[in-house]
Parts: C-alpha cells; sequence; structure tokens
C-alpha cells in the first residue's frame, strides 16, 4: 500500500509566473550588447532629444517665429529662402 502523497504540482499560471520571474534577464544573458547603464544612458538621451524637439516646435519653428514677430508664416519662409530681404547677409 502506497502513503498518500499531498500533490506538489503548480497550476499552470503559477508556474509560468515563477518562471518568468527566475529567467535570466538583460546582462545576465551571455549574448547581451548593452549594459544596464547603457540602456539607462540611451533612454535619457531619447528624453533629452524629445525636450530639445519639444522646445524648437514651441519657439523656433517657423510658426512660432511668425508668431513672436507678428508677420504671417510665408513671410517668415520667404525670409528664409532669400525671397525677402535677400540684400541682407
Amino acid at each position: 500500500m502506497k502513503a498518500h502523497r499531498p500533490e506538489k504540482r503548480l497550476e499552470r499560471a503559477e508556474w509560468c509566473s515563477r518562471a518568468r520571474s527566475m529567467a535570466k534577464r538583460g546582462q545576465e544573458l551571455p549574448q547581451t550588447k548593452l549594459l544596464d547603464l547603457d540602456i539607462v544612458s540611451i533612454r535619457s538621451a531619447a528624453k533629452q532629444r524629445d525636450n530639445l524637439r519639444k522646445h524648437i516646435r514651441e519657439n523656433l519653428s517657423n510658426e512660432a517665429l511668425a508668431k513672436q514677430y507678428g508677420v504671417h508664416v510665408r513671410t517668415i519662409e520667404k525670409c528664409l529662402a532669400y525671397e525677402t530681404g535677400s540684400h541682407v547677409i
């Protein structure tokens, strides 16, 4: 007669959760090219880039310059294309 042992099997969801939490990730993998600090640096640079784009869009775009000088956007475009003020260097 066999002794009764309690069921030690895990439910599938729990097994998947444990497997994911114990799996090697990031720098622990041998094929990793980027270190954790590299990733932080890349994300920081991307955030700076996005902030610069926002600044350019809000302050240095043709629309922003036109609003700043109180003229139409096309006037700014003509200045930049040397159609207007071509004598100014």
